[in-house]
């Protein structure tokens, strides 16, 4: 093989790949998509948990939508009402009260106070147990079932 071949390969595969990275940076030019700067520093805010507490598929739909005016400013659970300050202030209303609100679990979650229903005649394997994915009333369960 001659150097002559070596050098008409890379100019060819040099000149391909300049041409595509043009079309490419042309075209990404082309089509872009136009987004509101509102949008971008509303997510630049929001926690970016993505946690979809809000109703929204992640931080950048509850953007989308605050500057849509589909949901209120301080529409984001997770980031409270600093979070909602700010993003009012780049909205340019303002963010109100926010109340925080916490689960409360009604049966207080452990052995005594949660009713058994039903028996377990399985493995008493802790390995299985992760595998099954138990509750911890399921566990609770099986803890008297197999009295350890």
């Amino acid at each position: 093989m001659s150097v002559t071949g070596i050098i008409l390969a890379a100019v060819i595969v040099g000149g391909t790949g300049l041409f595509i990275g043009v079309f490419l940076g042309v075209a990404g030019k082309k089509f872009a998509v136009e987004v509101d700067e509102r949008e971008e520093a509303i997510l630049g805010v929001l926690p970016g948990n993505n946690c979809g507490g809000c109703g929204y598929a992640g931080c950048s739909g509850l953007a989308a939508a605050i500057v849509k005016g589909e949901a209120e400013v301080g529409g984001c659970p997770v980031g409270g009402a600093p979070v909602a300050a700010k993003v009012g202030e780049i909205m340019g209303v303002a963010a109100g009260a926010q109340v925080h609100e916490v689960a409360f679990v009604k049966c207080g979650g452990d052995c005594e106070k949660a009713k058994q229903e039903y028996e377990y005649h399985g493995l008493n394997d802790c390995v299985m147990m992760n595998m099954m994915q138990a509750s911890t009333f399921f566990m609770c369960g099986l803890t008297r079932a197999s009295g350890t």
